[in-house]
């Protein structure tokens, strides 16, 4: 025997209905939440340097680190579109005509970009120069292209910066990527490169090794 009114009953079907609707919803939105590998990059090799700069190696797979990068993408271009207060006044590109004339061994002058050690426990050095009185921009990204740092500067000298990975909750363990590039009048970005480095705050250079892809 039912103890329902059968006033209730339409009421129940339509409760039924809308819990029903309500759950197919929720699935949906979940599904739709995981949809966001697209925006995660994978940096799946280093250049390893110790303490004075100098290339040991790599670990995983690099892909043109601290060189000059042919093409960006527009994300990361825009990774480099920062407010600041530097302008390209005066800036110029050094002419090198006949550097390599006399006597003697000569080394081809460049523009050079590194950070080291690398990988690193707490800080590193940012090393720079190019070739005349250029703007360099710099900013480091996580996987997921936030911002984590950012450096902006005009000079025509060879310049080191102190980088401070150690707030261990900012920067956590793993790989991250340096964007940068040098501009100067009329020339925006016309040399532009990234690098990639892994925060371990282990003493063991294997555990370390462990966490490149």
């Amino acid at each position: 025997m039912s103890f329902l009114k059968p006033e209730i009953l339409p009421l129940m079907k339509y409760l039924s209905l809308s819990l029903l609707l309500l759950i197919f919803f929720a699935g949906c939105k979940k599904h739709n939440d995981t949809q966001n590998s697209s925006s995660t990059h994978v940096f799946k090799g280093i250049v390893v340097t110790n303490e004075i700069g100098q290339v040991l190696g790599t670990w995983g797979t690099e892909d043109g680190d601290w060189g000059t990068d042919a093409t960006w993408s527009s994300d990361e271009y825009e990774l480099l579109n920062l407010p600041d207060t530097i302008s390209l006044a005066g800036t110029y590109i050094k002419d090198t005509t006949g550097w390599n004339i006399g006597p003697g061994i000569h080394e081809q002058p460049q523009n050079s970009v590194l950070v080291f050690p690398n990988p690193v426990q707490s800080r590193a050095t940012l090393e720079f120069h190019g070739l005349g009185l250029l703007k360099f921009k710099a900013v480091i990204v996580d996987k997921y292209y936030n911002r984590m740092k950012t450096y902006v500067n005009k000079t025509d000298a060879p310049v080191l910066v102190t980088l401070d990975f150690s707030d261990s909750i900012k920067f956590q363990d793993g790989i991250y990527r340096m964007y940068y590039s040098f501009s100067a009048k009329d020339s925006l970005n016309f040399y532009k490169g990234h690098g990639d480095i892994l925060i371990c705050r282990g003493n063991n250079w294997q555990d370390c090794q462990k966490m490149v892809p």
